[in-house]
């Protein structure tokens, strides 16, 4: 029961943190009307106003969550 808890979070965590990604993309991309260079959302982060920041954050904290409950549900014995 506990495993399948776990790849549950492990999905809503994983799943969050790309649609968290996609909006501080959008956000970047209206703002700046450059949609064509949105690796500046995983590479150049320093170019983000503020609100872009709290979601690239929001983002990066729930897929490294979501990455660390994935290892440690595949280190679980089944």
């Amino acid at each position: 029961m506990l495993l399948v808890i776990a790849h549950a979070v492990e999905t809503v965590l994983l799943v969050t943190g790309v649609v968290a990604l996609i909006r501080c993309a959008f956000q970047y991309a209206s703002r700046t009307e450059n949609w064509h260079q949105l690796n500046v959302v995983l590479f150049h982060v320093q170019s983000l106003s503020r609100d872009e920041m709290k979601w690239w954050y929001i983002a990066m904290f729930s897929l490294i969550l979501g990455g660390i409950v994935r290892v440690l549900t595949m280190l679980t014995p089944a």
